[in-house]
């Protein structure tokens, strides 16, 4: 069995990693009420919540337990402890599938990619928010996360880019700013 950090950090995680609201990505979703959103990876819901808010109907993901039980402290109730690269769902279930600064921290991000892609309906948006390691603030927290032993991989945005036009997508766009980037991926209305 391995070690999962985020099982242990689950009841303070928000507390010390959770003092940014994601404002950012609530946007570039475009969520509609009543829309179903993936939160692949979202560990204590701190974004769920958002789109919650949004009038969104939310799923959430996560493989540490201790994270879903915070999740489920904020009233959030479709979770699921799962990983990202084999997600419990139906192919062309969700509106909107994000992952929230946790790609650099899954085992095989090009099969989290296909997977994340497989669950989003056609027209849906798929985004990926991750620390931009373009920024010495970031490599830092590499190192760091590094030294903790643990599985992170930080890919720059143009090879987040690079890996989501293998889809074939309608559109990939990126916004980066502040040491973060978010990838968005638009699948086809035509896709099936």
């Amino acid at each position: 069995m391995n070690f999962d950090h985020f099982d242990i950090i689950g009841p303070i995680y928000d507390h010390v990693f959770g003092r940014h609201t994601d404002y950012e990505i609530v946007e570039l979703a475009g969520i509609e009420p009543g829309q179903s959103v993936l939160d692949v990876a979202g560990g204590t819901g701190r974004v769920s919540v958002l789109f919650r808010e949004q009038g969104a109907k939310v799923h959430l993901v996560d493989t540490a337990a201790g994270m879903l039980n915070q999740a489920r402290e904020k009233g959030l109730r479709k979770l699921s402890l799962g990983e990202s690269e084999h997600l419990p769902y139906a192919t062309r279930r969700f509106d909107r599938v994000i992952i929230v600064d946790a790609f650099h921290h899954v085992a095989d991000q090009g099969t989290t990619l296909k997977e994340m892609w497989r669950v989003l309906a056609p027209g849906g948006r798929l985004i990926i928010e991750e620390p931009d390691v373009r920024h010495f603030a970031v490599k830092l927290i590499r190192l760091g996360e590094k030294l903790l032993q643990m599985r992170s991989h930080f890919l720059a945005p143009d090879r987040i880019m690079a890996m989501a036009k293998t889809l074939q997508p309608d559109k990939v766009a990126l916004v980066a700013e502040k040491g973060n980037a978010w990838v968005t991926i638009i699948k086809k209305i035509s896709d099936s």
